[in-house]
């Protein structure tokens, strides 16, 4: 049985008021003084409708530095958590060292529970200081302005 061979031919408009498309236009022209714009609309439609697929396989086929690009751009992101997490763990190791020098308990004896803590020493008034004045603490006294200044400023954050 022998096949039929035909043509279709689609036709489609470009307003000349629009920018983007009389660049369209000039494109187009500069592609058929070419003899690749029958072409260029065929991989056009293959790659458009390639990616809205999800698929990247066109557009690797016809651009073979994308691919390369994408693959190096992939490996980077790849690295760049073990990075982070090398970063961070020099970090805390930093840290418990700086907590060390200050005397504290290293974390791996705490492990077991955190330990009770020591009952508190009172402080004596008589213990001899530096500092010869004396700190007298006295209770404020209020006439509730304040208190009345904080609820109209909150209203009026509301208002």
């Amino acid at each position: 049985m022998k096949r039929k061979n035909f043509r279709l031919r689609f036709t489609f408009w470009l307003d000349m008021t629009k920018p983007d498309e009389e660049n369209i236009a000039e494109t187009i022209d500069h592609l058929k003084a070419e003899r690749s714009f029958v072409r260029t609309v065929r991989d056009g439609i293959r790659l458009i409708c390639d990616l809205r697929a999800g698929r990247l396989d066109v557009l690797f086929e016809l651009f073979p530095w994308v691919r390369a690009e994408f693959l190096e751009y992939m490996a980077s992101l790849q690295l760049q958590p073990q990075r982070q997490d090398s970063e961070l763990r020099q970090r805390l190791e930093r840290m418990e060292r700086l907590l060390l020098e200050q005397g504290n308990v290293p974390i791996s004896s705490t492990a077991s529970g955190p330990k009770p803590l020591a009952a508190p020493q009172p402080v004596s008034p008589e213990t001899d200081s530096a500092d010869d004045d004396l700190l007298v603490v006295k209770k404020a006294q209020s006439d509730g302005s304040s208190a009345r200044n904080f609820l109209e400023a909150a209203f009026n954050l509301i208002q």
